[in-house]
């Protein structure tokens, strides 16, 4: 493979987080507690799973184990910016290491998909809230 599929990883993580923020900026300060029905997450719920994620995944590079005690949840925006604070520990420690392949691949398939995942639930949530996501070409996009 490519020497450059850290780098690939590091513009993924940049990636995630530009569409984090795209799909949140905007809500209205209820959305946090929004809930379809009682078998689904609020985005609160989901934005802290996500930050639960992130933590894993960085705690799996430094330690080799996702075993992490799940953070006390937090409202809304306090799990935002967990979130956006997260997602730059994470793409600050992905510069400074160099991981196997395979190791790689089964972060990004693992918890670094799931997270965009849940990017798609909020941006469904956030437009059945009242806020519509607005179109964006995420292909032409300068992502830092």
């Amino acid at each position: 493979m490519e020497p450059n599929y850290m780098a690939l990883l590091v513009h993924s993580v940049r990636a995630i987080k530009y569409r984090f923020i795209a799909v949140t900026t905007g809500s209205k300060e209820s959305f946090g507690e929004f809930r379809v029905s009682p078998q689904t997450r609020t985005p609160n719920e989901i934005i802290h799973h996500m930050v639960d994620l992130v933590t894993k995944t960085g705690v799996r590079i430094r330690e080799g184990h996702f075993n992490v005690p799940e953070a006390m949840a937090v409202d809304f925006e306090e799990e935002k910016m967990r979130m956006l604070q997260g997602l730059d520990d994470l793409t600050g420690l992905l510069e400074t290491v160099s991981l196997d392949l395979d190791l790689a691949c089964r972060l990004l398939q693992g918890p670094l998909l799931d997270i965009t995942t849940h990017i798609g639930q909020l941006a469904l949530l956030n437009g059945l809230h009242g806020n519509r996501i607005p179109r964006q070409d995420y292909f032409s996009q300068v992502i830092q």
